[in-house]
């Protein structure tokens, strides 16, 4: 069998989850069916085993079918036959001779448009699989650069925390008080003057 005709096969449902590839000299090599099944089919013939099974999942890998790849697939189809009546009609035998051209002619032609389509499905799916797992690399990258921001901050706000805690404790001083007095030195450099009372008892403008 030709790889077209071991792909075609494969490709019959239930599709196998393995195959099971029986070699001339009695050795078993059991195959996971995924990625391309061009590629699987080539490497299938490649290997020229003499008996080919369909299985489903592991661990049962139940048989599904079966086929002997030295033995030639059966076309669908068979030309058409031209009725005794009409043989020695030269016509007739033209007739039907360019119908059974015309008919191979589709036959071939629709297994080649199928074989395209499978490959150009087989791609999309590589290719969607492959967008996949670029936004997923993406993604965890954003991750772990925003994870690395919030560390570099929290850490930033701690040591000024402790650089604060610090000079107050050189300072001897009250926590509160110190904390009063550097806002209002703050205030005063920012050119903000504390409010008086008035009269009223209010502050004043």
């Amino acid at each position: 069998m030709t790889p077209r005709q071991i792909r075609n096969w494969m490709l019959q449902h239930p599709k196998p989850a393995s195959l099971r590839l029986v070699m001339p000299d009695g050795s078993v090599d059991d195959v996971e069916v995924r990625g391309s099944f061009v590629k699987l089919a080539d490497t299938i013939a490649a290997k020229g085993p003499e008996l080919l099974e369909a299985r489903g999942l592991a661990p049962k890998r139940e048989l599904l079918r079966a086929i002997k790849l030295s033995e030639p697939e059966t076309t669908r189809s068979d030309a058409a036959t031209v009725p005794e009546e009409i043989r020695a009609d030269p016509t007739a035998l033209m007739l039907t001779h360019l119908a059974n051209l015309v008919h191979r002619a589709y036959e071939h032609s629709t297994e080649i448009a199928f074989g395209k389509l499978i490959e150009l499905v087989e791609r999309m799916d590589a290719r969607s699989d492959a967008i996949e797992q670029r936004l997923e690399r993406t993604e965890a990258m954003y991750r772990r650069t925003l994870q690395a921001q919030l560390d570099d901050a929290w850490e930033r706000a701690e040591a000024v925390a402790e650089e604060a805690a610090a000079k107050i404790e050189e300072a001897g001083g009250d926590p509160s008080q110190q904390l009063m007095q550097a806002f209002m030195q703050g205030a005063a450099q920012g050119g903000v003057k504390p409010a008086r009372p008035n009269g009223k008892g209010k502050p004043s403008a």
